[in-house]
């Protein structure tokens, strides 16, 4: 599910055609992330690329020929824990026989500390003291 925070691209391309590109602005580096692109009115085949990379990591998240009018896929990515650099960035391109797009955004990567927190019914448990 995505956060309130969302990027969003709506460009109107020759021919009517339209995109939107849907990336979250923060990604937590402890669970997956999506990311969709949506394209309308589709005046020719295009290319897609959507990749991921944060230092000298590269990884790409989709490609696909565009053939239809319209164009709808999200995926799923994991983003690795930032190092002393916290931003990584997402690049889009989208390319024809007329249409060339290229868009690089930045998110910010999110740590989360795995600890796991149990409550229980007493503050200080003694050896061989049971729950109740």
């Amino acid at each position: 599910a995505f956060s309130d925070t969302l990027l969003l691209s709506d460009l109107v391309l020759p021919s009517c055609s339209q995109y939107v590109l849907l990336v979250p602005s923060v990604v937590r580096s402890d669970s997956p992330q999506t990311a969709c692109v949506q394209f309308h009115n589709l005046s020719e085949p295009l290319s897609l690329s959507v990749v991921l990379e944060y230092g000298s990591i590269q990884r790409t998240l989709f490609e696909e020929s565009m053939t239809k009018n319209d164009f709808f896929k999200c995926c799923e990515f994991k983003v690795p824990p930032a190092t002393s650099d916290p931003l990584a960035f997402i690049s889009f391109s989208a390319k024809g026989t007329r249409v060339n797009l290229a868009e690089r955004r930045s998110v910010a990567i999110q740590n989360v500390d795995n600890t796991l927190f149990i409550q229980t019914d007493k503050p200080i448990y003694k050896p061989g003291q049971k729950g109740g």
